[in-house]
């Protein structure tokens, strides 16, 4: 069984790790091309932080601060990066549902701190919402990822299944230890590797949505020369309407085409030669 104070050493350290992943987030905020939800992930970054580090602290401080604002702060965090991912693939996330959530979590965790002391208890209900928010996640990236990026981007489908494995193992691992340790982290063999590789686990998942932020950024660009490319290349044109075939074989007006395309906007007008020809009386009148 691992020492506590290694536990409290690798616990703070992610937590200081997450705390640097936030600091990086912002630079590329405000320095760098991103996307809806992307300032979800940042903070999320800072709230993943402070939740490692109260738990590192655990017994040197407040129950309150180490169990009760740490686990909230671990699940907001959670939530946002559910919802960032929702706004990032341009979709309205329901705030409703996660407000509820954590209301009806908050009041779980204080009962089952303060009313009716029981650890298993508190991490079964924490396992099993964080559980829950990594297969809202999961199913977000398989059904509308690809809206934004192209393909189904099965790694961070499967990533994030396997991520709400961890919270379950943790949940049926409590059983093995102290129902109440008076260490935190004095708790089983089993215990200390899932609350470990749990912690890991968001900061793995900061990076892979900076990756994310980046393959969508790619894709634009890609596109974009794609575009570039077709204007700069040969274009079927009909010699006699002046209409353009486009890659589906359809014909559309030039302008139609130009507009879709290229940023152009058109304003329509008569030249002299046409306008003579449509309405001679008229351009006689105004000649006269």
């Amino acid at each position: 069984m691992m020492d506590p104070l290694d536990m409290r050493t690798l616990i703070f350290v992610s937590g200081f790790t997450s705390l640097v992943l936030f600091f990086c987030m912002l630079y590329i905020w405000e320095h760098q091309q991103t996307y809806p939800g992307f300032l979800r992930w940042t903070f999320a970054s800072l709230l993943n932080a402070a939740g490692m580090i109260l738990i590192s602290q655990r017994n040197f401080i407040t129950d309150f601060l180490s169990i009760v604002v740490a686990d909230v702060l671990l699940l907001a965090a959670m939530m946002l990066i559910t919802s960032g991912l929702s706004l990032f693939t341009m979709r309205n996330p329901r705030n409703g549902p996660y407000t509820a959530t954590m209301v009806l979590f908050l009041a779980f965790i204080l009962c089952f701190t303060y009313w009716w002391p029981s650890y298993p208890l508190r991490v079964i209900v924490y396992s099993l919402i964080q559980a829950s928010l990594c297969l809202v996640a999961a199913y977000i990236i398989f059904r509308h990822l690809p809206a934004v990026v192209p393909g189904r981007n099965m790694t961070y489908f499967w990533f994030f299944i396997l991520c709400s494995v961890f919270p379950i193992l943790r949940a049926a691992s409590t059983f093995t230890g102290p129902q109440e340790p008076a260490e935190v982290l004095s708790v089983s063999f089993l215990n200390q590797v899932v609350i470990l590789v749990g912690l890991e686990v968001y900061v793995i998942v900061d990076i892979g949505l900076i990756i994310l932020n980046a393959q969508r950024i790619n894709h634009e660009l890609k596109t974009a020369r794609d575009e570039i490319k077709t204007l700069t290349g040969f274009i079927p044109i009909c010699a006699s309407c002046k209409k353009i075939r486009d890659d589906e074989g359809s014909w559309n007006q030039l302008e139609a085409y130009l507009s879709q395309h290229t940023d152009v906007s058109f304003s329509h007008s008569l030249c002299p030669d046409c306008a003579q020809k449509l309405y001679p009386e008229f351009y006689k009148k105004a000649e006269g």
